[in-house]
């Protein structure tokens, strides 16, 4: 019954750093898609070729960082469905997650 309860502490710890980390996670990811709306206004201001490669260098550079945010947050979430259901696959879940971070 002891061992029961501790593992009920270590997983609702776990839980919550998870979800903790999925927020921090998703924040940063709300604010480099604000960089990136804003760099890409800045990008429709500029005429000059130079400019125009640098913003969207800048472009691509933010959404590889959204992408890899939102894969980080589908691992996070992969995690917390695995930590409450030994039973499912850390692969599947992580896959299904991040299918639905690229819907949201």
């Amino acid at each position: 019954m002891t061992e029961e309860k501790a593992f009920d502490k270590v997983k609702k710890g776990v839980k919550e750093v998870v979800g903790g980390t999925a927020g921090v996670v998703e924040g940063t990811a709300q604010g480099i898609k604000e960089a990136v709306e804003d760099t890409k206004e800045g990008a429709e201001d500029t005429t000059s070729s130079y400019e125009e490669t640098k913003n969207r260098k800048y472009n691509e550079a933010g959404e590889e960082l959204e992408d890899a945010g939102d894969k980080v947050k589908a691992g996070a979430k992969a995690v917390v469905n695995k930590v409450e259901d030994s039973d499912k696959d850390l692969d599947s879940e992580y896959q299904k997650e991040k299918t639905e971070e690229k819907m949201d």
